[in-house]
């Protein structure tokens, strides 16, 4: 009778049986990584349409994403179509960077590899996030920091311009005629990954996110509690959105422009705001908020949100031009002005200005939406600015 104790078993037999575990486990470990694959592609297929257009896929980061839009668009209105074209591209790769190296962040392993074949050298991957990167590394705009002067951007963002800086722009390449071109390719796609996986999953990369946030929140928390204060005193509120910019901003190839630009836009708004408590609406005027921005090349301007007394006037859309007019007095005829109000179909149906009643609890809503992507923005690209300066803040009326 032939043994079958495991003493008794031949030492091929052994070999055999260890190989086929081996075999069984990385088959598990391959069913894992193709599960994990496929929620990505899920996932990215659901927000990149196409990859280097891409906006954020929550509802909230999309109409954050609009709000940085509309400013970029606005700062770059006067230049010829296709270099506007082109920085409007590049400004909406923010969204996709930064979900891309939140993706990234959760692999393991090399994501690229080079293999011989007749041609020459050949890249290949077979995980869909890694192809969907080498397109987004060949659309990528090397100057999108310039686009924000002054800002800084989302912190995932700023990682991957950091890791990839070599790739920027690059053309996306699959076959080398030589290994040493193709393996110097594949090495800086590799690091990339690698450096984005160590600076995202470090402590202090964790640190920063959490302030970003934190200081965002707490504005968007203020600004929620100061108009529910308004709605508790009164019963109806005329909300009232006007943009304050300059005529001839933004000269940023000139070194130390963009700051002397901003402190006289600050002293600007200073007085705008106490003259505006000396106009003959001035008893009815209940408060404003506002929010500094500075565009590549729009300059300073702010976004400003005034508060009346909806009992007691109406018209909002000849408030927002009084408030305008104001404005290109106190800057001497440097300022610009632009009338939400008078242009209310460019919200379609998230309206969050105009008359609002205290008992309409969606437009109130609406409102406070509105509102929040004043301070929202500051999750995509915030101003930084030298000195003990505000970017945010309130101001009560009479």
């Amino acid at each position: 009778m032939i043994s079958t104790t495991p003493e008794a078993i031949h030492p091929t037999e052994k070999r055999n049986q260890s190989e086929q575990v081996g075999l069984e486990q990385e088959g598990i470990e391959r069913a894992q990584m193709a599960d994990f694959e496929n929620l990505i592609e899920r996932e990215m297929v659901a927000t990149l349409r196409p990859l280097w257009l891409d906006l954020p896929h929550t509802p909230e980061e999309m109409a954050v994403m609009s709000e940085v839009m509309a400013d970029v668009s606005e700062s770059t209105a006067r230049l010829d179509r296709p270099t506007r074209r082109h920085l409007w591209d590049a400004a909406r790769q923010l969204g996709t960077m930064q979900k891309m190296t939140q993706l990234l962040s959760k692999t393991e392993g090399d994501l690229f590899r080079l293999y011989p074949d007749e041609w020459g050298f050949s890249v290949r991957t077979y995980r869909p996030l890694a192809s969907r990167l080498q397109l987004l590394l060949s659309k990528a705009e090397p100057r999108l920091r310039q686009i924000f002067p002054l800002c800084e951007l989302e912190p995932h963002v700023e990682v991957f311009l950091d890791s990839f800086k070599p790739l920027l722009g690059v053309e996306m390449e699959s076959r080398f005629a030589t290994h040493a071109h193709g393996e110097d390719y594949v090495r800086k796609l590799n690091q990339g990954v690698q450096r984005v996986r160590e600076q995202v999953r470090s402590e202090a990369f964790g640190r920063k996110l959490e302030s970003r946030r934190r200081g965002v929140d707490k504005n968007a928390k203020s600004l929620r509690d100061y108009i529910d204060a308004l709605f508790a005193a009164h019963g109806k509120l005329l909300a009232v959105r006007v943009d304050l910019s300059y005529k001839n901003a933004g000269q940023i190839h000139h070194p130390g422009v963009p700051r002397e630009e901003t402190a006289r836009a600050i002293k600007d708004r200073d007085r705008f705001f106490r003259e505006l408590k000396k106009q003959p609406f001035a008893e009815h005027y209940l408060g404003c908020v506002w929010k500094l921005e500075y565009g590549l090349f729009r300059g300073p301007h702010f976004h400003v949100l005034l508060f009346f007394d909806g009992a007691k006037v109406r018209q909002d859309g000849l408030f927002a031009k009084l408030a305008g007019n104001l404005w290109g007095q106190i800057t001497q005829g440097r300022g610009d002005y632009f009338n939400c109000n008078a242009h209310k179909e460019r919200y379609g149906n998230a309206l969050g200005i105009g008359m609002i009643n205290r008992s309409d609890l969606e437009k109130r809503a609406l409102l406070q939406v509105a509102a929040s992507y004043l301070v929202k923005v500051d999750y995509v690209r915030r101003l930084t600015l030298e000195g003990a300066y505000r970017t945010f803040g309130s101001r009560a009326g009479k």
